[in-house]
């Protein structure tokens, strides 16, 4: 199973000026061609962390530790638990779409699952945790910060329409302290906030988080605050508005200017 590029990119690995870990487990939109060949060519594959990598431009260059996936979650998902479901499939690779519409014409092979999660999932997991261990070495603790996106469809009524959500599973992954401060800071800015609704946080904020000394948080930012401000439904996202965007991103380089004094 060959890609054209790498499986995901790291920046400062072996920087340990900062307790801090930056993943971007859902920014991935690559999708290799054997792969691709047995999608359904008329499935869109929705709800992908679409240009977040380009907000958070600025996070490698101020000399965080950065991992950031370069595959799509459809090919295999590093933010859920590996867990065998009936039929011999694994939870962590996606039958559907967000909108529970079929990706394939033929069901997969237990081999071909078993070969993704190999090859993408595992991979993200194995570095994450090397990046993990390296900061521990010179840390008493740390912060590993989860970066996703998400959006309010219409007639999803349980989503938030909050600009920003911050999941630390009830404060059981990360100190309160550390969510307050970064939910005080966007509110200053006069974004709402959610308070682990609907996210709680995923695979990688739980699992990581279950030591004393690994603070994780997953924070969520709609797509109406950097994307478009417009309805969005089962779409492949294409392009953004380029003002709002660059606000939004303002925003958010000021706030990690802050996080790096407060923990430097």
């Amino acid at each position: 199973m060959q890609t054209t590029k790498p499986n995901f990119d790291c920046f400062n690995t072996n920087s340990n000026e900062y307790p801090v870990i930056f993943s971007f487990p859902h920014s991935g939109t690559f999708v290799p061609e054997d792969i691709k060949r047995s999608l359904r060519k008329d499935i869109p594959l929705t709800n992908s962390d679409w240009f977040l990598k380009e907000l958070y431009s600025f996070i490698p260059e101020l000399g965080f530790t950065t991992i950031q996936n370069n595959i799509s979650r459809y090919v295999a998902d590093p933010n859920l638990e590996n867990i065998e479901l009936d039929n011999n499939y694994r939870n962590v690779i996606h039958q559907t779409n967000s909108f529970g519409q079929s990706l394939y014409n033929e069901s997969l092979s237990k081999e071909q699952i078993e070969q993704r999660i190999l090859n993408f999932y595992q991979p993200y997991h194995d570095k994450l945790q090397q990046l993990i261990d390296n900061k521990l070495e010179v840390f008493d603790e740390i912060y590993l910060i989860d970066l996703h996106s998400f959006s309010h469809y219409p007639g999803f009524e349980m989503m938030s329409p909050a600009d920003f959500v911050i999941g630390n599973d009830y404060d059981s992954t990360s100190s309160s302290q550390i969510k307050n401060w970064l939910a005080n800071e966007l509110k200053q800015r006069k974004y709402t906030v959610s308070d682990n609704f609907p996210f709680t946080g995923g695979h990688i904020t739980k699992h990581y988080g279950a030591r004393n000394n690994i603070h994780t948080l997953h924070l969520e930012i709609r797509y109406n605050r950097y994307i478009a401000d417009r309805d969005f439904t089962a779409e492949e996202v294409t392009s953004y508005d380029p003002e709002l965007f660059r606000v939004t991103q303002e925003d958010l380089y000021k706030i990690t200017e802050l996080l790096k004094a407060k923990l430097h």
